[in-house]
């Protein structure tokens, strides 16, 4: 009987062990791992706190801090991301068993029970917003430049019209609306040779830097703050 009882015992702080420190670690490996997939970050550093860290098995978070360099979302590369979190509640069972069906946006968002503050906060460079003008104009913008100041944004840029380079000059601004990342245009010139200075404002349109980001947890982006040579956006959740 003692040696069944001692047995008992034994298995008890096993158990305890596991729960106070197995599973907080290998939640934090795989929601780092998640973090990799969704962002392709190259550098992913994640770390959950709770007391007692056992809570952590129930799904219970006192806090969560994730930061990643070189991260994409969408079609969008932030030099740098951060992601705060308190007094969360996930699903467990959701995270490590997936619902079958559904996509990984619905899961994202089942995950998630509750949070008392989640924020997303980021700095666009001026190269990523150049490669992405780059991409998105195509093959008729030749050597673009983007520099950014508290001020706004400028860009300029060569192309090509009736077979002759034109000088492109771009002013304009990061914005959120609506839960997007949108760079708006402000004004537009075009310069050569023959056309001499045009002035296209009314061509102006906005780029939604977003537009095919479902940003998990609900979370939207809400303000800009425009830096010298980059430009710091943060959301929070809904």
């Amino acid at each position: 009987m003692k040696k069944f009882l001692a047995f008992i015992v034994i298995v008890l702080i096993v158990a305890v062990a596991f729960v106070q420190f197995a599973v907080p670690v290998a939640l934090t490996n795989y929601l780092k791992n998640k973090v990799i997939e969704a962002t392709n970050a190259q550098e992913v550093s994640l770390t959950l706190d709770a007391l007692p860290s056992a809570k952590i098995a129930l799904g219970y978070i006192d806090s969560v801090h994730c930061t990643a360099a070189d991260a994409t979302i969408g079609e969008l590369n932030l030099k740098r991301a951060e992601l705060r979190g308190a007094s969360i509640n996930i699903d467990i069972k959701e995270l490590l068993m997936p619902t079958v069906g559904i996509s990984r946006e619905e899961h994202t968002d089942r995950v998630l029970r509750a949070a008392n503050k989640l924020e997303l906060s980021g700095v666009i460079s001026e190269e990523a917003l150049r490669d992405f003008l780059a991409q998105k104009i195509g093959d008729n913008l030749r050597s673009p430049q983007v520099t950014m100041t508290p001020e706004g944004i400028s860009a300029e840029a060569k192309v090509k019209i009736l077979g002759r380079e034109a000088d492109v000059q771009i002013g304009g601004q990061i914005v959120a609306r609506d839960g997007d990342l949108y760079f708006q245009m402000n004004h537009i010139n075009l310069e050569n040779a023959i056309l001499r200075r045009v002035n296209l404002d009314k061509f102006l349109g906005d780029f939604n830097l977003t537009e095919r980001v479902k940003m998990p947890f609900g979370l939207q982006f809400r303000t800009v703050e425009m830096r010298q040579g980059e430009a710091f956006v943060k959301a929070t959740r809904n």
